[in-house]
């Protein structure tokens, strides 16, 4: 339900065709705020509301797209000026991050109550929600006391922030949590040069290292599903090229096959997978444990007069929240399954 955006990295095009009888969409523009011509998507809810970020007037703003009601600027916290948001539930409650000259404020937005600020773990720069959960637990990174050094967190309404610890390092942040309460994210480890892997956290186990696909790789995991699958991406030591992966718990991290420039964003229950990547131009991916990558311009009518760029979330009913160029101008979609 929920990932970060993080300010994305770089990855790769599809070169497969798709397979017979393969998946196909119907695109729904979700259209853009007054004085903004660009959105883009991060989230997707399994009711098929969609949070993101539109480009108004020269500034970020956080907005809700719903099926019935449209697309609805989120605003700012007051002093602030910008905003993002990054994570839904399914009640439709928004997470993200506003900001200004004060500095970063991680929010929580309800439609009754509006914009929460859910505070930090002691450093003046602020912190960053980036993935809730249907419990509605929060999770995401924070500047801590030193105004230098950056942590993980997980903010409930009733224990409110804490942090998570890193695998060592003095950086880290969370990208997302699932109903059981595990999260994800990325820490440094100690030790110098700075090397950041995936970790998963849990109650009962703290935080664990996932590893990479190669020991000398950075990684960093950017979803989780509900039967604790993760995926996210892998970088070459020298940050070169990325590789998206999927770990299922017991097994090993596994490339996706999708090429030397390729990043895996969110997972469904159903383990379809959605992501990026880059090689001659930037395209929005499909993998399936069935029928594998798949490139989800192949999988939208020849004539919509879109391009898709990323795939940011999939809800359980198969519907894709995208990032696409329609008519010269970054704009956010729904697609929505066929058959």
């Amino acid at each position: 339900m929920s990932r970060i955006s993080f300010g994305m990295w770089a990855a790769m095009v599809l070169m497969l065709v798709p397979l017979a009888g393969a998946q196909s969409y119907t695109i729904t523009d979700l259209g853009t705020l007054p004085g903004s011509d660009e959105t883009l998507p991060v989230a997707i809810n399994d009711h098929g509301d969609v949070v993101g970020n539109a480009y108004v007037n020269g500034e970020f703003h956080a907005f809700l797209w719903t099926p019935t009601g449209g697309i609805q600027d989120l605003g700012v916290l007051p002093g602030d000026d910008e905003s993002n948001g990054n994570g839904i539930n399914d009640s439709g409650t928004v997470v993200g991050l506003s900001q200004g000259d004060a500095g970063k404020h991680a929010f929580l937005w309800t439609q009754t109550g509006g914009m929460q600020d859910l505070g930090n773990l002691g450093g003046s720069m602020g912190a960053t929600a980036t993935g809730i959960n249907n419990s509605g637990a929060v999770v995401g990174s924070s500047f801590l006391a030193d105004n230098v050094s950056t942590g993980p967190f997980l903010w409930t309404k009733k224990g409110g922030m804490v942090g998570l610890g890193t695998l060592g390092g003095e950086f880290g942040g969370a990208s997302a949590i699932n109903d059981a309460g595990e999260i994800v994210g990325s820490s440094a480890l100690s030790g110098s040069p700075i090397v950041y892997r995936a970790f998963l956290w849990t109650q009962s186990g703290g935080m664990q290292d996932l590893g990479a696909l190669e020991q000398s790789q950075w990684s960093f995991a950017t979803g989780i599903n509900a039967s604790g699958r993760v995926v996210g991406e892998c970088e070459s030591a020298n940050q070169s090229n990325t590789t998206a992966f999927y770990l299922s718990p017991g097994h090993s991290m596994e490339s996706l096959g999708a090429g030397n420039q390729s990043v895996a964003i969110g997972i469904s229950g159903s383990e379809i997978v959605g992501g990026y990547g880059y090689e001659d131009a930037f395209n929005a991916f499909l993998w399936t444990p069935t029928e594998h990558l798949q490139n989800l311009n192949d999988l939208i009518p020849s004539d919509s007069g879109w391009f898709l760029i990323q795939a940011d979330g999939v809800n359980r009913l198969g519907q894709i929240a995208v990032e696409g160029m329609f008519n010269g101008e970054f704009r956010a979609a729904l697609l929505t399954p066929t058959n």
